[in-house]
């Protein structure tokens, strides 16, 4: 069977695909979210049986927060194939082709949601970051003197007010999405027009909370009421402010007067605990999505650790899918920069892509790895280094595709 690169004139191919795989049997409209993300900035991947589409998967161009830095990433999805099909290695080699043409972009990260962690696992992908998912007993969510300031916007004409506030937001974590990625023709990024417009036959509400004294936009959430009898969804609640928290909690409130739940997901850090508590409160921890490292030497090379910081480490890597990762690095640290290159010395430090991917961003730390014997030291010096160069961070992202 051929494998090669999809085109628009695979649409109708891709989207009886997706039915099948993803939808059971349902086809969306044409203007639908789904479709949507099949216009952005991307490259598909597919496997054909003369004419028939058996298999895909597609590559979203995306770019990350790093804290300060920028860094480009491959989003993997619509990763399908027909089930007469299935079992037959498709969407291996279709993964197989999807590392060798991320690092040929330079997207040296990757990132899935998958419908099977142990399945992704296989192929060098593993859970990174942590998220709190809430249902907040509704009545308890109490109005303040903040509530007084929040603006309701319709829709996208939020999108000016809150894209600062999401920025600023996004520089706080590790690989929140930046949400610039526009494709031709389409004058708002795809990840806004999903989190601001209207869809499913209910109104997306977009509340902003502004400081009176300044004039500037300090958090925003948007609210959609219930289909049914279930609970009140908050797609994003973003606040940079002590008090812009305690407005968007506010206008909550009042949204709340017929609703028995709210719920939403936030970062580890999230202070709602600090503002209210019940024992009807129910908080789960769950993983954000899969991470991998594409490119272990251009990712390694991409970090900005402290200008003091200086050293040399070698670092082994075991990667079965990707034969430029599968070796040793000598990784050196001068001057708040990075370098890694090929070695023979005997490794200090040895971790399998998945660890490493984990430790890279950062939740679960490489503290945490080395305590369930997930890394392999012989150099304690190396490994202090190593630790220094990828510290504990906090991840969120909420963007899916």
């Amino acid at each position: 069977m051929e494998l090669r690169t999809l085109t628009v004139d695979n649409m109708p191919a891709i989207n009886k695909l997706m039915a099948e795989a993803f939808r059971q049997g349902s086809r969306p409209a044409p203007d639908t979210p789904e479709n949507a993300a099949l216009t952005l900035p991307r490259t598909g991947l597919g496997i054909f049986d003369g004419p028939r589409l058996v298999a895909c998967t597609i590559i979203y161009a995306l770019t990350l927060a790093w804290e300060e830095t920028d860094v480009p990433m491959g989003g993997i999805g619509a990763v399908a194939c027909t089930v007469d099909q299935r079992g037959r290695g498709h969407v291996g080699r279709l993964l197989g082709e999807s590392l060798r043409t991320m690092r040929d972009a330079g997207q040296f990260l990757s990132g899935l949601y998958p419908f099977s962690f142990a399945f992704y696992r296989r192929f060098g992908w593993d859970w990174v970051g942590e998220q709190r998912q809430y249902s907040v007993p509704a009545s308890e969510l109490k109005a303040g003197p903040e509530g007084r300031f929040m603006i309701a916007y319709e829709g996208l004409d939020a999108l000016d007010a809150v894209r600062p506030v999401y920025e600023r937001f996004a520089r706080r974590y590790t690989g929140m999405g930046l949400r610039r990625e526009v494709a031709p023709g389409n004058m708002v990024p795809h990840w806004w027009k999903r989190a601001l417009d209207h869809r499913d036959s209910r109104t997306t509400y977009v509340q902003v909370y502004t400081d009176a004294s300044t004039g500037a936009a300090e958090g925003y959430l948007t609210f959609r009421y219930p289909s049914g009898d279930g609970a009140g969804e908050v797609g994003e609640l973003f606040a940079n402010t002590p008090a812009a928290y305690r407005g968007l909690l506010s206008v909550l409130h009042y949204y709340a007067v017929r609703i028995e739940k709210i719920t939403f997901s936030a970062p580890m850090d999230d202070p709602l605990p600090l503002h209210m508590m019940h024992r009807d409160l129910e908080t789960k921890i769950k993983p954000l999505f899969m991470g991998r490292v594409v490119d272990v030497a251009a990712a390694l090379t991409a970090l900005r650790p402290e200008a003091g910081l200086s050293g040399r480490l070698v670092l082994q890597i075991a990667d079965a899918q990707c034969e430029w990762n599968n070796q040793a690095f000598a990784v050196t640290l001068d001057a708040g920069q990075v370098t890694a290159t090929f070695t023979q010395d005997a490794p200090g430090v040895s971790v399998d892509i998945q660890s490493l991917s984990q430790a890279y961003w950062g939740q679960p730390s490489l503290e945490h790895l080395r305590a369930a014997g997930r890394v392999c030291v012989t150099d304690e010096s190396q490994y202090t280094l190593l630790a220094r160069l990828l510290p504990p961070r906090i991840c969120f992202l909420r963007d899916f595709f």
